[in-house]
């Protein structure tokens, strides 16, 4: 899959692949999109160092996290893919929360956007390096999409799987208590048949008053 094809189109992870699978296949798209990411980076600010708006020396008190420039906000970046990385897998694992894995889905997009504002500022609209460095924005963007929609998913079927077990399990037991209900009722109603016979046989035998006597035998 081309840097360029992955940059401008949804990724759709391929779903004849198992699960494990599939999440190492988002994170490979996210890895190669960060990958390219730094280089856009380094591009852009080398270009901005050429040009004269930015400064060549580091100077860690006046740009705090951004102390080397583009190339640190790319850095940023990367590390929250890592994090979205570890989000997705801990989902699947079942030790995490898919409130996790939004936020550090958001974290990306945040540190993404703050890359591109840092570059909007010094470099040429125009420019070739910032053209590069926002396809590679939108490549990270769309391979972290990726990953949460596949985490998401697997989450959605082990729930579903999760319910048919449970369901399954429960229609024997079902059956059986209705079954035994049955069995009570046809008793019950036997029990009335039987009792009025035998008031029948007891009316025919010995009359109105000697029923009447013996209706609570």
């Amino acid at each position: 899959m081309s840097f360029w094809w992955l940059a401008h189109n949804n990724v759709e992870i391929n779903k004849n692949l198992n699960f494990d699978e599939q999440i190492l296949e988002a994170a490979k798209f996210i890895m190669n999109a960060t990958s390219e990411l730094i280089t856009a980076a380094t591009s852009a600010q080398k270009e901005l160092v050429d040009q004269g708006k930015l400064s060549s020396k580091s100077n860690s008190d006046a740009h705090g996290q951004w102390s080397q420039g583009l190339i640190s906000a790319a850095r940023y970046v990367a590390s929250a893919c890592h994090v979205l990385c570890d989000a997705a897998n801990e989902l699947v694992q079942g030790h995490g929360t898919e409130e996790k894995l939004i936020s550090s889905a958001k974290q990306v997009s945040s540190n993404t956007a703050a890359l591109l504002v840092a570059c909007k500022v010094k470099a040429d609209f125009m420019s070739q390096s910032m053209t590069r460095l926002q396809n590679a924005s939108n490549a990270v963007k769309r391979a972290a999409d990726t990953l949460v929609r596949a985490a998401q998913q697997n989450t959605d079927m082990q729930q579903e799987e999760k319910h048919i077990e449970v369901s399954t399990r429960l229609v024997p037991g079902i059956a059986q208590e209705i079954k035994c209900k049955e069995a009570i009722l046809t008793k019950e109603r036997e029990l009335d048949e039987a009792r009025n016979r035998l008031k029948a046989i007891r009316l025919a035998k010995y009359g109105h008053n000697e029923q009447e006597s013996n209706d609570s035998t």
